[in-house]
């Protein structure tokens, strides 16, 4: 009898066990960084084998790359056991992450009274199906419902359709495709409310989305999963396949794209099982059903995942960037700029290798944009980058529904598709141009007094969509002309007065190219007019806008230095974190500190590099990115700051003793708001941000000041150089920072592009002053060693001997006068004017490689001045001085001897 109660009590305990929800009480959320090799055989071995209970909210990928993981109580102990005998060191973020799973709060909802539904909640899958019903049926005229499929567990999926003016273009919003992504299905349940009530809102780019496009919603497209996130596993992420095993599938890797390649598994019990076919689902079955349905006229699709704040954009298998990923990540990063200008919340974009460095197969959006050719598709990863992860409170819903919501209408009218201004760009704005002036043209010829009033406003009006939205260069022109007389150079230096012209290369001298774009309403005017005066012209591009697209900019990933590379652009703010991770690698060689801040605030950040084994040496300065749009610049820059770090594992005996004998300097962007500006708003802008219309910082040094070269008084030219010498807080910061290094500065070099151009001091000066034949010398050598691997040709001489004309006010030059550097130059990267400022990113990596020969060239140590500084510490002297004593006393006592033999 005993045993039969026993058995009972065991079956009713076990099946307890089996209906009752997982509990993460006590479970500690992990972070940590792999190092190294055995870091990661580490964490992998965790992942596969399971020795001890643990959960991986970011999945171990590569070397640097961050990883979270959860830990139950029991085997906390072993794995900071084991972590300590791999040396793998961790934080941890949470000591009871089931402590935050209880503050997500889940609302009630009352049927048939759509005003009890709180957005600032989650809600259960019950609660989402019958709150929007209600409004669908509160909405009939626009709003529809249907069944798009069936699940594994049988529950219907639903699709909501949204038209309020019977658009034809569709969009879709897929959410909820993972179960325990609760904040997507949180932003779905927003955003539909939101369409439906755009007419009370106070925003009128959401009115315009609302009207203007037929918007179809899949809230939830895993219901199975989602459900049992609330009832059994706040961290289910699957399908709910095969319920006797429960292993269930993760429906984003069972697309039909590149299919089981990539970060899936063919174990049903890992978190990526791809389920042994493509559409071999019920539920992305439907989801393809639907879309297929709906492909006509199809031109966005979003698909909603978290955590980790990114922008993502196809294709999730690949490392490449193709199709229209340019303009895609263009788009993305003028709206990631707003969300971090107005809400301080920084996202990243970019393939999904891009942004956290792995590759992934059978993704919905890759398969969408593959299979349909859609043009805009993307992954939008909500909030937060890890603090919470999926365990994000409730009172986080709005801001980042609010923030998402500004993101989709951001990548939705993105400034490319829209007029800039009325001199803007003729592309897809020139209707709206048309009509604008037409508008104005009606106003004028029926109500004069009324325009002589408003004509202004509304021209202003018109006009200052240019300074908020930016600017674009399609359609411009990039030409090339050759003044052969006087004449035809004193056409060039006033026809920027007449036509939009912006000049890549100034006029010089006769017989001295000059590179311009110019503005498309103003090219056949100005090309009659020049013909007319027998000025040949070439056309070097015919639409520089498409160079610029091309020039991608990635987005860094901290602590994934890999992530960093020389083969796009990066934003300053990406290059200051990746030289924090540097510094983070090593920190007795590198030093981070900051000269000063620019006009906007920001950080004007240096390096300092002193590597170890070196002795007393000498002091280099390196600046980068006194001009805005040389992007090429400070990506040298850092490229050379990586080259001295590594250089005492190099294999280039040279590198390596250059990089050994000097103490290094460098400040990678001196013009951290123009840089920043040229990346969100204008991609030629030149100078600083002082007042909107800016300042040449390298015409604002305290050498020649405003003699030469330079704009007094016309603050929109290029070359305005400010009311005074330092005028401005780049310049200052830059001088105080020189003067700094006393006398121990050997060396001050400049880089700056385009042109292929060794250039020695004095820019305001015709004459070959001071040191000019030993730098010419070094300039020579400096130019044969670049030459040497591609073959490129730099030219050696003054400003005047090599560019035709003078400036005053540059940094090169102050730093020559004032300070008395034996060593400066400034060096003008390529190329000769065939891609100018619109250099590609396959061409970062050569410009980098040859230019660092150069400087292996350049930096050979040669002053006298220098010799004790840079070759002997106070050992070697002492140990010299030993040796001339005993020398003198050794002569002494013969001669004492001889002399008084």
């Amino acid at each position: 009898m005993n045993a039969k109660i026993l058995a009972i009590v065991l079956i009713l305990t076990t099946n307890f066990k089996i209906c009752q929800s997982r509990n993460y009480k006590n479970f500690a959320l992990i972070k940590l960084v792999p190092q190294n090799s055995e870091d990661m055989k580490f964490l992998q071995n965790l992942d596969t084998q399971r020795y001890i209970d643990i959960l991986f909210w970011k999945r171990p990928y590569k070397v640097n790359s961050e990883v979270q993981l959860l830990v139950s109580p029991v085997d906390y102990d072993i794995f900071k056991e084991r972590a300590s005998h791999y040396k793998v060191k961790f934080i941890v973020q949470s000591e009871d992450i089931q402590q935050s799973f209880d503050k997500q709060k889940v609302g009630a909802y009352h049927a048939l009274r759509v005003d009890t539904f709180n957005l600032n909640e989650f809600h259960t899958l019950d609660n989402i199906n019958n709150w929007m019903a209600d409004m669908a049926h509160h909405n009939s005229k626009f709003v529809h419902r249907e069944v798009i499929g069936k699940t594994v567990e049988n529950r219907d999926i639903y699709a909501f359709s949204v038209n309020k003016n019977q658009a034809k273009t569709k969009v879709i919003v897929e959410s909820g495709i993972h179960g325990h992504e609760w904040m997507t299905v949180a932003f779905a349940t927003y955003f539909f409310n939101e369409l439906i009530h755009c007419d009370s809102s106070k925003n009128p780019v959401a009115k315009h989305l609302a009207y203007n496009y037929h918007w179809l919603l899949v809230p939830v497209a895993n219901p199975d999963g989602y459900d049992y996130t609330h009832k059994k596993d706040r961290l289910w992420r699957k399908s709910r396949r095969n319920l006797g095993t429960a292993y269930g599938v993760d429906l984003n890797r069972n697309f039909d794209h590149s299919f089981g390649k990539f970060d899936t598994n063919k174990d049903p019990q890992h978190d990526n099982y791809c389920g042994q076919m493509p559409f071999s689902e019920p539920e992305t079955k439907a989801l393809a059903n639907f879309i297929e349905y709906h492909r006509s006229k199809l031109k966005y699709y979003f698909a909603l995942h978290s955590y980790g704040q990114s922008i993502v954009i196809p294709y999730e298998d690949r490392i490449q960037h193709i199709e229209n990923f340019s303009e895609m990540e263009n788009y993305a990063r003028q709206a990631i700029y707003k969300i971090y200008k107005t809400r301080g919340i920084k996202y990243r974009t970019g393939t999904i290798y891009d942004t956290t460095g792995t590759r992934v197969s059978g993704t919905s959006t890759s398969w969408v944009k593959k299979k349909y050719r859609i043009p805009y598709v993307y992954s939008l990863h909500l909030r937060d980058n890890g603090t919470y992860g999926h365990a994000v409170p409730s009172d986080q819903i709005h801001a980042t529904c609010q923030e998402t919501m500004l993101i989709i209408m951001d990548l939705m009218t993105s400034k490319p598709r829209y007029v800039r201004s009325l001199y803007g760009s003729a592309t897809r704005g020139s209707l709206s141009k048309f009509l604008a002036i037409l508008a104005m043209f009606v106003l004028f010829h029926f109500n004069k007094m009324f325009c002589k009033i408003m004509h202004l406003n509304i021209f202003a009006i018109i006009i200052s969509i240019n300074f908020c939205v930016g600017k674009r260069y399609d359609k411009y022109p990039l030409l090339r002309a050759l003044p052969s007389s006087l004449d035809h150079l004193e056409f060039f230096k006033n026809v920027s007065d007449i036509y939009d012209i912006n000049y890549w290369q100034e006029p010089g001298l006769v017989n001295m190219h000059v590179l311009f774009t110019i503005n498309p309403l103003d090219s056949y005017k100005f090309v009659k007019e020049a013909d007319s005066r027998g000025i040949n012209l070439t056309t070097v591009m015919k639409d520089v806008q498409r160079a610029f697209d091309n020039q991608t900019v990635k987005t860094y990933i901290r602590r994934n230095m890999d992530s960093f590379d020389w083969r796009n652009f990066f934003s300053a703010s990406d290059m200051y974190d990746w030289l924090r991770d540097l510094q983070r690698r090593h920190p007795k060689e590198i030093e981070l500190f900051s000269i000063g801040e620019s006009f906007e605030k920001r950080e004007i950040i240096g390096v300092k590099v002193a590597l170890k084994g070196s002795k007393l040496r000498s002091k280099v300065l390196i600046e980068g990115g006194i001009h805005a749009r040389e992007w090429i610049s400070p990506a040298f820059v850092t490229y050379f700051i990586n080259e001295i770090v590594k250089a005492p594992e190099s294999k280039n005996k040279e590198l390596k003793r250059i990089a050994l004998t000097y103490e290094w300097y460098f400040i990678p962007v001196l013009n951290p708001d123009g840089y920043e500006y040229t990346m969100t708003e204008d991609r030629l802008w030149r100078k600083n941000r002082r007042d909107g219309y800016g300042v040449d910082l390298n015409r604002n040094f305290g050498a020649a000041f405003g003699t030469v070269g330079v704009s007094r008084n016309k603050t929109s030219a290029q070359t305005f150089c400010g009311p005074q010498a330092f005028s401005e807080p780049e310049s200052i910061a830059m001088a105080q920072f020189v003067r700094g290094l006393k006398n121990q500065l050997e060396y001050f070099i400049s880089f700056h592009s385009f042109g292929q151009l060794f250039i020695i001091p004095y820019a305001f000066s015709t004459k070959h002053a001071e040191n000019f034949d030993e730098m010419k010398s070094i300039g020579d050598a400096t130019a044969k060693k670049i030459k040497k691997r591609y073959g490129h040709k730099y030219m050696v001489g003054t400003a005047f001997d090599t560019v035709g004309y003078m400036a005053s006010g540059a940094s090169t030059c102050w730093v020559k006068k004032a300070i008395g550097v034996p060593y400066v130059a400034t060096m003008e990267l390529p190329d000769q004017g065939d891609f100018g400022f619109a250099l590609p990113p396959d061409q970062i990596l050569p410009t980098c490689q040859e230019t660092m020969d150069g400087m292996v060239e350049l930096f050979k140590p040669r002053t006298p001045k220098f010799i004790k500084l840079r070759g002997e510490d106070d050992n070697d002297a002492s140990e010299k001085n030993v040796l001339n004593v005993s020398i003198i006393l050794f002569y002494s006592l013969i001669f004492f001897v001889i002399y008084f033999e």
